[in-house]
């Protein structure tokens, strides 16, 4: 449905994407994990790496993760076998379709709403945010965290590189990153237009920052 990047791409870079976590990334991970609670949902969840951080959160009662990638959803379902303490799911779908009715049985939907690194893949970014709004609670909160065009991953990779370069999926999952952030229609905005998006739609901010990835990332958490 998206024609920002073609299915195959998300597909092939599936298994690399869940062997490798630089320490940033793992540093995200946690930081948006602990902010969670209640009935997660993860919009773009990926191979669901963020999954076990979350789950581990007292608050923490549940966690649905969406993607459209067969993959993805593949070996998130596969890596949330192996943490089987609270209830979690993973839906194929396009987030460009999503509802309550169709990932999400209770009337009065999400407690909490995550999606890490998924938003610059969007064909419609305000479209889906309004999706995602609509399936949260009158209270509930979402964190959004998408690059701009400050991210330098080649600054990044000697460290990622001294991390895991025994790691045999590493080599691979640079290669794709390499080529993902190549794609001039990728939707790398600034703060103030992000804050603009999520406001039309309905949200209201709560906290922004550019902390993560030496700046490369925004970083939003917003209430319904």
């Amino acid at each position: 449905m998206t024609s920002v990047y073609k299915k195959e791409v998300w597909n092939e870079y599936a298994m690399n994407f869940l062997a490798v976590t630089p320490s940033k990334m793992l540093e995200l991970n946690k930081a948006v994990a602990s902010l969670a609670y209640g009935e997660v949902c993860d919009f773009g969840c990926g191979a669901a790496k963020i999954a076990p951080f979350v789950l581990d959160n007292a608050k923490v009662t549940g966690y649905t993760g969406i993607d459209s990638s067969t993959e993805m959803v593949k070996l998130a379902r596969w890596h949330l076998m192996h943490f089987p303490e609270k209830p979690s799911q993973v839906i194929q779908e396009y987030l460009e379709v999503i509802n309550k009715a169709n990932i999400y049985q209770k009337e009065d939907g999400f407690d909490f709403g995550l999606s890490i690194n998924s938003y610059y893949a969007w064909d419609q970014p305000e479209a889906i945010l309004t999706r995602i709004y609509h399936t949260l609670k009158s209270n509930g909160r979402f964190v959004l965290v998408t690059p701009n065009q400050q991210l330098d991953m080649e600054a990044m990779l000697p460290e990622a590189r001294r991390e895991l370069v025994a790691n045999p999926y590493f080599e691979g999952f640079v290669d794709q990153n390499r080529s993902i952030s190549e794609n001039n229609k990728a939707h790398l905005v600034d703060m103030d237009m992000l804050v603009e998006q999520v406001r039309g739609v309905g949200f209201k901010i709560v906290e922004v920052n550019q902390q993560f990835y030496d700046r490369g990332l925004n970083f939003l958490v917003l209430s319904h």
